[in-house]
């Protein structure tokens, strides 16, 4: 056995691999690490152009970057700025801030797509006129269920969505608190045993409350497309582990992220709310 002290951080089971003799295995190990983060760079240098470009087709970022060339239908402009950009950060950070900066921001991304697809089951969907005639004997998204009016008749005065809302307000709050707790309650927090413990089971029973209140209410039902299941529990716990692990990132990382987040918010507040196609 390999004591974990002795280990190079960077290059874990590489260097434990060398450390037992065998250099062939920590060579293909070290190796194939390599493959991967080459892999998932080059595909968010790729990804990043599409998402930039239909932004900018949107009207949610500036336009010239909705220009496709002619031929390869390639968004050339955002291909050039960002590519550029991308390439100054690999050449002014270290490899372990680049792979730090991009978890935040794939995870931070995930939590954002797991709250929309709350929202998005609990919201009423535009349908046709024809459509209409359809769901008119189905319950209506956002509304409380039927079979549960009479228990929790002091939900039911609130017009459809709002309790939902702010079941969804209180559950992600619940959930950074815990992750917190839970990060950083012995070091951090410096709370003795039964403030640590009161505080742990306020956040969880605050979350499992707030995830009862959502799953009391109707959802958009349909059959003829693929949907999360077991919404809100999948997309409640994809928000759950997913700031836990933001929450063990470095504190650059988030400085970065937030910088980064900062930049964004001016541009959609300076100019994408006022361009965009969806008003």
């Amino acid at each position: 056995m390999v004591p974990w002290q002795s280990l190079d951080p960077d290059w874990v089971l590489a260097d434990a691999f060398y450390q037992q003799g065998y250099s062939w295995a920590g060579f293909i190990v070290a190796a194939c690490a390599i493959c991967a983060i080459n892999t998932v760079l080059l595909s968010s240098l790729f990804y990043l152009q599409q998402i930039i470009s239909a932004m900018a087709a949107d009207g949610l970022f500036f336009q010239v970057f909705a220009h496709l060339y002619c031929r390869t239908k390639a968004p050339v402009v955002s291909i050039l700025v960002f590519g550029i950009l991308m390439l100054f950060l690999v050449l002014l950070l270290d490899l372990e801030a680049l792979v730090h900066f991009h978890s935040i921001g794939v995870l931070f991304a995930h939590s954002f797509m797991a709250i929309s697809v709350i929202v998005l089951r609990f919201q009423k969907p535009s349908t046709s006129s024809s459509q209409d005639q359809e769901q008119a004997l189905t319950p209506e998204p956002g509304q409380l269920r039927s079979a549960l009016r009479p228990y929790l008749s002091f939900l039911g005065g609130c017009r459809p969505g709002a309790a939902v809302a702010w079941a969804l307000g209180v559950l992600v709050a619940s959930a950074i608190t815990l992750d917190c707790v839970l990060a950083f309650g012995d070091s951090a927090l410096n709370l003795p045993t039964w403030g640590y413990t009161l505080l742990l089971l306020l956040s969880s029973i605050t979350f499992l409350l707030s995830l009862l209140v959502l799953g009391a209410y109707q959802q958009e039902k349909q059959q003829d497309t693929f949907q999360v299941p077991l919404v809100p529990l999948t997309p409640a716990l994809s928000i759950l582990l997913n700031i836990f692990l933001m929450l063990h990132l470095s504190y650059l990382t988030w400085l970065r992220f937030s910088i980064w987040l900062l930049i964004g918010l001016v541009v959609y507040f300076g100019y994408g709310i006022r361009h965009s196609k969806e008003s």
